[in-house]
């Protein structure tokens, strides 16, 4: 498994975390730090100012000429060495030791009252980090690596030079500084993974939620980032920001950060009044809880006065979903799932709701009956664009499923969606060209429905696409009716100096005479044979203008008789055929005269 925060394959050992921490030069601000905490070694030395602290030494012989000899003739100064102080026998030395804790002992072997033997012993169990250099002569030098044994870091016979001893001590120095700065490493290393046992814990989470582990490896790791709950009777509750992608698509960052804070922070106080728990950052608008079962309280209670919370304390409202306890944190993963999957029934809640996986855990369902018919009535409605009636059926489809007990899985409603929208682009694809349907195609192939809306988002979508779909029927079927009509009425032109009827002019264009009676009334807003009587009377208008004979006129536009022909004529102009040629005659018009008897 990666680190999350590091990105590397590191294990949740202290020994490779620090490692981690510490090659990735990790600095984490956790809070408000005003300063930077102390590391100190067991004398109370700052280690992170190590270097430049002197290290301390003293001098211990039983011959006063040597104690000032190897003190004072040597510049212990230039190498950062300060003499702490000096003594003639080992019971003073062992005094000045306890008093001024020196760095670096350097003492005869044999001395009276306290031998350098029972000082290095009792040294070590006083400072154990101290350096002890011995000095001995060639008759104790079995004795003086007894002491080393005892843990003495080198002794010198004597006689000695003062350089050889110099040099042994700068060797002992740069021993303790090497073993300063590794203390001021671990110590700085620690304290940084203390820093960061927020991200750990996290992730520790992320992995126990997500992953089915062993229960020995969950147990080592909890214990490694010992969060603040107790590993037995845990639960798991998601809680989802409503309406994310609508509210938060175009705010500034920081505005959507103090929204998520906000709503960890209103979470972790709320369930902090009933149970132990934490929170943390799931996705980009969830939050998941991790708390133990409350003795006293039920879960659901918990979770609605979180939801209660956030709504009355922010602009936001959550939708929550509660997983079934488990015993162990080994099986988190299975309460996190079945929180997820009773979030997702708040498909038909539309948010600000709480659901438990107890309530949608049995969803076994069958296929309605009515489902099937009613799917093809719907059909029937759009091909006709009858939109009240196809907007009832698929009303009728969406609440048959809605009333169902259990509820069925989101998901289902989620594949009825695509069947209808679907379905509906089908049916429109038997009446109307393809081309015709670039904009619904678009919608009904680029829509998107997720569990993360709700039933009312699906209905609204589906609602479109019906209402849309028909439009398109009624304008195709309006265009085609009027190509029709124009057919119709080009029939009628031809064909004046005939009898037409309905009959043998919707036989012309194909269709019934009951619908072609209603198709014609519908494009041209009146009745066939007042159509056709307006026809014959404009062109005979025209043609008495030409100064045609009356008869001729009622001859060539199917009137048999001329005096039939002249009582409509008066009926639809208020004058005979000869009073409107003489109309037009006084108002200048150039017209033949002829004799004519009406």
């Amino acid at each position: 498994m990666r680190c999350i925060m590091f990105d590397c394959d590191c294990s949740f050992s202290m020994e490779a975390r620090l490692a981690c921490i510490w090659k990735a030069n990790l600095t984490y601000v956790h809070g408000s730090r005003s300063s930077s905490p102390v590391y100190q070694d067991p004398k109370g030395v700052d280690l992170r100012t190590m270097s430049v602290i002197s290290t301390t030494i003293c001098f211990i012989d039983d011959i006063q000429s040597v104690v000032d000899g190897i003190s004072k003739q040597i510049n212990w100064e230039r190498h950062g060495i300060t003499v702490s102080g000096t003594a003639i026998n080992g019971e003073d030395g062992l005094n000045l030791i306890t008093s001024s804790k020196p760095d670096i002992i350097v003492t005869d072997i044999r001395m009276p009252k306290l031998d350098g033997l029972e000082l290095t012993r009792r040294v070590k169990e006083l400072l154990p980090r101290s350096k002890v250099i011995l000095m001995t002569g060639f008759s104790d030098f079995e004795y003086a690596k007894q002491a080393v044994q005892l843990g003495a870091f080198n002794f010198i016979t004597k006689p000695f030079s003062l350089a050889h001893i110099e040099e042994i001590v700068v060797k002992a120095k740069e021993e303790i500084e090497a073993l300063r700065n590794q203390e001021h490493h671990i110590a700085d290393l620690e304290q940084r993974v203390q820093e960061s046992m927020p991200f750990l814990r996290q992730e520790l989470f992320a992995w126990l939620l997500h992953h089915k582990v062993n229960e020995q490896e969950a147990k080592q790791r909890w214990e490694y980032v010992t969060p603040d709950l107790e590993p037995r009777q845990l639960l798991v509750m998601i809680l989802e920001i409503d309406g994310f992608d609508d509210k938060y698509r175009d705010s500034p960052m920081n505005e959507l950060e103090l929204a998520r804070f906000a709503l960890k922070n209103i979470t972790e106080e709320t369930i902090a009044v009933y149970t132990r728990g934490l929170v943390f950052r799931d996705t980009a608008n969830r939050l998941v809880a991790v708390l133990n079962a409350p003795l006293s309280n039920s879960v659901s209670a918990i979770a609605e006065a979180c939801c209660h919370h956030v709504s009355v304390y922010t602009s936001l409202t959550v939708s929550i979903g509660i997983g079934r306890i488990v015993s162990y944190i080994h099986d988190l993963y299975a309460s996190y799932d079945q929180a997820l999957h009773a979030l997702s029934y708040h498909f038909y809640t539309g948010g600000n709701a709480v659901i438990s996986y107890e309530e949608v855990a049995n969803t076994e369902m069958s296929l309605p009956r009515s489902i099937r018919s009613a799917e093809q009535e719907m059909v029937y409605a759009i091909q006709s664009g009858n939109v009240s009636q196809a907007i009832m059926r698929l009303d009728h489809i969406l609440d048959e499923f809605k009333d169902m007990l259990p509820l069925p899985k989101p998901e289902y409603f989620i594949s009825l969606y695509y069947e209808l929208a679907y379905m509906t682009l089908r049916a429109l694809q038997e009446k109307v060209p393809m081309n015709e349907l670039t904009d619904l195609s678009s919608i009904v192939r680029e829509g998107r429905v997720s569990s993360e809306r709700s039933l009312a988002d699906m209905r609204r979508v589906l609602h479109h696409i019906v209402t849309l779909g028909c439009e398109h029927i009624e304008n195709h079927s309006r265009s085609a009716a009027v190509k029709i009509i124009q057919e119709a009425i080009q029939y009628v032109k031809s064909n004046l100096d005939q009898d037409i009827s309905l009959s043998a002019c919707a036989k012309a264009v194909h269709l019934s005479p009951s619908y072609f009676a209603g198709l014609f009334k519908k494009v041209t807003g009146m009745a066939f044979s007042h159509y056709v009587t307006q026809i014959r009377i404009e062109e005979a208008k025209r043609l008495l203008l030409e100064d045609r004979p009356i008869q001729e006129i009622a001859e060539s536009l199917g009137y048999a008789e001329r005096r039939y022909f002249s009582d409509v004529f008066k009926k639809y102009t208020q004058m005979t055929p000869s009073e409107f040629k003489q109309a037009h005659l006084d108002n200048n018009f150039p017209l033949q005269k002829e004799g004519v008897r009406e």
